[in-house]
């Protein structure tokens, strides 16, 4: 019953078949499967056909909303959180900040938290989000912060994001596209009302949108257009200073999201406050000045 009630869950949270099937990491055939079986087993109809589409109805919303904190608490009783001299937390990691500073800072953050061992994972935030909020993970790091109200959630670190230069010349290319993360994306949630109020100039470029963070900056290398990324990236990849500028008061704010029963013990609040004090020192007077943006 368990899978059906996480592919339940899936289709609630992302809206249609196919986007769940992906999330889950089945196939729709799999997936559909799991919920039909689900729907027998409790012998109400938890979702029905509109048009193309599967939605839940209202005794399939009402039971999601009784069967989530169930699945997080059979999680958790299937991997304790272990406190003490053998502690060990499950951490999951955005994957804007798994391929940047992410890694180096937990590595660094560990240092500090004798005894405490973690498992590192890395996926989009959403799946991040749900994955906590599902029990899989103890611990997510995201840049979506209108997460769940169920989640307790701890500011890290407010990130910068810079402009880099097509072609990875001294100066930006003017008037040419821009090449940044999709709209749907957390981060670009986050950030386009800054860049409205701020840099509308920005915004009335023709915009390329990508996937991740990676392939906007080779795209940038190979000369398509200047790049909005992340400033942790920028100094991952090694990026001259000279070819990218941060953009004055335009940040993501990075948060740390955890279920009730993580947060209360010791481990993760020594954890959570390590990890805030390395991010800010890997950000503090990193290169990228905020003068000569186009």
């Amino acid at each position: 019953m368990l899978d059906g009630i996480e592919a339940l869950l899936a289709l609630e949270r992302f809206g249609t078949l196919s986007e769940a099937a992906v999330r889950l990491r089945l196939t729709q055939s799999a997936l559909s499967k799991r919920l039909r079986a689900l729907q027998r087993s409790v012998d109400a109809p938890l979702f029905e056909r509109d048009g193309r589409r599967l939605r839940l109805t209202v005794e399939g919303l009402e039971f999601v909303e009784r069967a989530r904190p169930i699945v997080a608490d059979l999680r958790a009783l299937a991997a304790p959180v272990r406190s003490g001299i053998h502690a060990h937390l499950s951490i999951a990691l955005a994957d804007s900040i798994a391929a940047s500073w992410g890694p180096r800072v937990v590595r660094a953050a560990l240092a500090a938290v004798p005894g405490l061992a973690v498992d590192l994972h890395a996926h989009r935030s959403v799946l991040v989000i749900e994955s906590v909020r599902l029990g899989r993970y103890h611990i997510g790091m995201s840049t979506d912060v209108t997460g769940p109200k169920d989640l307790i959630h701890y500011p890290v670190v407010d990130e910068p994001m810079v402009l880099v230069h097509a072609g990875f010349r001294a100066k930006p290319q003017p008037g040419g596209p821009l090449i940044s993360i999709e709209a749907n994306s957390a981060t670009w949630r986050a950030i386009e009302p800054q860049l409205a109020a701020r840099h509308p100039g920005l915004l009335a470029r023709m915009r390329i949108p990508v996937e991740t963070f990676s392939a906007a900056v080779q795209m940038v290398r190979a000369d398509f257009g200047d790049g909005l990324v992340p400033l942790g990236l920028a100094l991952e990849l090694g990026m001259a200073s000279t070819c990218y500028r941060r953009i004055p008061g335009i940040r993501r704010q990075v948060s740390l999201i955890t279920r009730k029963t993580v947060n209360q013990l010791n481990e993760f609040t020594q954890l959570r406050a390590q990890l805030a004090s390395v991010a800010a020192a890997y950000f503090k007077g990193g290169p990228g000045g905020s003068q000569g943006l186009a």
